[in-house]
């Protein structure tokens, strides 16, 4: 089975679905999904509902909610319809998620394009626990949630990538990537809700597993099956640290 460009392809005759995952980036669309559902349970249930149990939150951490690390980056906070919430902050609450789920999209098609579904979602995933990592020790007690620090993490994949590649394209894209990273901790520098600990954490993550996985090959050899099995249990973590939230929820245990 081959990976990259030509790894995974979905027949697909509706246009939406060609729009929502182009050329079969399974990765990208499922990551994408998921923080919409949960975005939209928030909002449905007028309460903090999973936010309340999956946010990063580092006393709840150290008392054994370490899936935190992982949900954190699939959460955003819902709308609030209360007739005391300010307008602008409605706005604030959908720019998060609207604009997280831009970035989502337009760098992570890119990082499966040339990773393969495999290595993104390792990628994915090790951004998110490197990045909400770094976010718990440098602000313990302040919450923090949101798909910024994989991101990121996608981010720091393409730096790699114009490392691994010579090419005046990869070191074209890696230029681009710096100067969005860098846009990026110059706002989070004047925005005190930016988490930037949580995006330098998910860039330095990012960029290590994508050096260390190095570019596929166009052959299923131990290096993919190796790689193949890490996707998988990341997927597996990523699932279990769901049923975690969804278990405190339904049965109302804070850990």
């Amino acid at each position: 089975m081959t990976v990259g460009p030509a790894g995974f392809r979905i027949p697909k005759t509706h246009p939406i679905l060609a729009w929502l995952m182009p050329n079969g980036k399974v990765a990208v669309a499922a990551i994408l999904l998921v923080n919409v559902l949960v975005f939209a349970a928030n909002t449905i249930s007028g309460n903090r509902g999973l936010v309340q149990y999956g946010e990063k939150w580092l006393p709840a951490i150290q008392n054994g909610d370490w899936y935190r690390l992982i949900t954190a980056g699939y959460l955003h906070q819902g709308l609030s319809f209360d007739a005391r919430t300010p307008k602008w902050m409605l706005l604030v609450q959908f720019l998060h998620i609207f604009l997280n789920m831009m970035g989502l999209y337009n760098v992570g098609t890119i990082v499966e394009e040339i990773y393969g579904t495999r290595r993104m979602f390792a990628i994915y995933t090790a951004a998110t626990v490197t990045g909400f990592a770094l976010s718990a020790m440098w602000a313990p007690r302040v919450p923090s949630l949101g798909a910024s620090a994989g991101i990121f993490g996608l981010l720091g994949a393409l730096i790699a990538y114009g490392v691994l590649s010579k090419s005046l394209v990869a070191r074209r894209l890696q230029t681009v990537c710096l100067m969005n990273a860098g846009i990026g901790f110059i706002m989070g520098g004047y925005m005190q809700m930016i988490d930037n600990a949580a995006h330098l954490g998910g860039l330095v993550g990012g960029f290590a597993i994508a050096w260390l996985a190095g570019l596929p090959h166009w052959v299923d050899d131990e290096t993919e099956k190796t790689w193949g099995l890490v996707s998988l249990v990341s997927v597996l973590i990523t699932l279990y640290a769901f049923w975690e939230v969804l278990y405190r929820v339904l049965f109302r245990k804070v850990g």
